[in-house]
């Protein structure tokens, strides 16, 4: 019997998930952090996170438009300029997306990498975005397998996202690198966009946020880094991974 390759049976499968994605870093590392959603889950999100604007819109006099951006919110930046030096606020908006992402029953992946590492052990490495990009999404890879279907990738546009479509583009192909070797074939072509415009990016964005805060920053505050570990504690039983590569 003759069988198809793995990839041209995946382009037959059904899209059953949907993957957003965002990233946070520090000066010595970077993360990706990935939310993967059924349809219903994502229509969950989405429904939960418009009613919640319009509470914070009432509560704190920002736009009903505002984006959910964990680093204005917890430092009262931009938009959320009214939670400047209200600690407490800042941390119950950023609580609320987390209990609304992790209420939907969405499987989050956390893929950082030790940047300081990576640029030591190898003369012309990946970039860290796309280091950490490529292993979330042989994750996601995995459990679509598991599914039987393929699923959608929308991310934050960066100024490197021509090239990372390409290279995730190419290991449709071919197999990625590494221990996990894995040909991205139930993975659809990344879809970048703004973030203001997709409430799964912005999901994503206070998810990878919270993540790293809690496993990276050592030194502060001990009531900041009580609210780093119960913001990490609210999406911790909905991790499927969290990784830091150590090259």
């Amino acid at each position: 019997m003759n069988h198809r390759p793995e990839g041209d049976a995946a382009s037959d499968l059904p899209i059953g998930l949907h993957t957003f994605i965002d990233e946070s870093y520090g000066e010595d590392d970077y993360y990706v952090g990935g939310l993967v959603l059924t349809p219903d889950q994502l229509a969950a999100i989405e429904r939960e996170l418009e009613a919640f604007k319009a509470v914070v819109a009432e509560k704190f006099d920002v736009p009903e438009s505002i984006e959910f951006h964990a680093h204005e919110i917890m430092h009262g930046k931009g938009s959320w300029r009214t939670l400047d030096g209200r600690v407490h606020e800042s941390v119950w908006v950023c609580r609320r997306v987390l209990q609304i992402a992790a209420n939907s029953g969405a499987r989050i992946h956390i893929q950082g990498v030790d940047v300081r590492r990576l640029n030591a052990r190898y003369r012309y490495p990946d970039s860290p975005y796309r280091v950490t990009l490529r292993h979330l999404l042989e994750r996601v890879h995995d459990e679509c397998q598991w599914r039987r279907c393929r699923s959608t990738v929308t991310a934050d546009i960066l100024d490197e996202s021509d090239t990372a479509t390409a290279a995730i583009a190419g290991f449709v192909r071919k197999a990625t690198p590494g221990y996990r070797s894995t040909r991205l074939c139930h993975i659809e072509p990344m879809n970048y966009v703004d973030s203001q415009t997709s409430l799964g990016v912005q999901a994503a964005d206070v998810v990878t946020y919270a993540a790293r805060r809690h496993l990276e920053v050592r030194d502060g505050h001990p009531r900041a880094l009580k609210a780093a570990r119960q913001l990490f504690n609210v999406v911790q039983p909905r991790l499927t991974s969290c990784r830091k590569w150590e090259p």
